[in-house]
C-alpha cells in the first residue's frame, strides 16, 4: 500500500534506487482489533507521518465497511546507496501530505533476561524481497511458527528489524512468555541479532 502511494508519485523502488536513494523499516507496530475472515472485503489505507531527524514515519489502516480492525505505524530509514549513509527527513521531500498517527506510538520493548532456545528457521527463496534479503512481511509468518496459535491469534505486534537475513540464513530462534504476551529474538549464524519482536495473542 505504501509502495503504490510512493510509486504514484514518482518514487517507486525503481525510481528510487536511480536516485541512489532506499527506504529500510527499521520498526513496525501493529493492532488488530478484530480477526480478518474468509472473503472479508477490505481496505488497505496508509500515509506519513510528522517525522524529523532520520525517522521517516508512516501510519496504516485496514478497514472492513466503516470499521477500522487493523492499524499500524512503522518507522523507515532512507539509506544512500552508493554511501550507505542516513539521509534525514529535511533533505528528502516526499511530497505527500502528512496527518497525525492517530494515537498509534512506538513504544520501546524490552525482552526478558533469560530466552529459551526453541528451533531454527532457514530463509528460503519464497521469504525473499528484491535486494535478496527475507522480506519484513515474512517476519510474523515465521514467529507465527514459534507461537501456540491453536485457539489464538495475533493481537498485537511490534518488531524491531535490526539486521538483515539472506537466502540461506539458519536463524537461531528464541521466546519466552510473560501472561499472553510473548518475546522471540532471532540471531544470525554470525551471532548478530536478526530482529526481536513482542507478540500479544487473544483468544479466537
Amino acid at each position: 500500500c505504501a509502495q503504490s502511494q510512493l510509486s504514484e508519485g514518482g518514487m517507486s523502488y525503481d525510481e528510487l534506487k536511480n536516485m541512489g536513494r532506499a527506504f529500510i523499516l527499521s520498526k513496525i507496530k501493529m493492532e488488530f482489533t478484530s480477526p480478518v475472515r474468509v472473503y472479508d472485503r477490505l481496505t488497505a489505507c496508509t500515509y506519513p507521518c510528522e517525522s524529523r531527524g532520520y525517522s521517516f514515519l508512516r501510519c496504516y489502516a485496514i478497514e472492513r465497511g466503516e470499521e477500522v480492525i487493523g492499524r499500524a505505524v512503522s518507522v523507515w530509514a532512507l539509506i544512500d546507496t552508493q554511501t550507505r549513509s542516513l539521509v534525514k527527513v529535511d533533505d528528502f521531500n516526499l511530497g505527500l501530505e502528512v496527518h497525525d498517527s492517530n494515537g498509534m506510538a512506538l513504544q520501546r520493548f524490552y525482552l526478558p533476561s533469560e530466552l529459551c532456545e526453541v528451533g531454527t528457521y532457514t530463509v528460503n527463496y519464497a521469504d525473499l524481497d528484491q535486494n535478496g534479503h527475507m522480506n519484513n512481511t515474512r517476519y510474523p509468518d515465521m514467529y507465527s511458527n514459534f507461537l501456540p496459535l491453536d485457539g489464538y491469534r495475533i493481537e498485537g505486534i511490534s518488531i524491531n528489524y535490526l539486521n538483515e537475513a539472506p537466502k540461506g540464513e539458519k536463524l537461531r530462534v528464541y521466546s519466552a512468555s510473560q501472561g499472553d504476551i510473548f518475546y522471540i529474538r532471532t540471531i544470525r549464524e554470525d551471532g548478530k541479532v536478526n530482529s526481536e519482536a513482542e507478540i500479544k495473542l487473544a483468544s479466537l
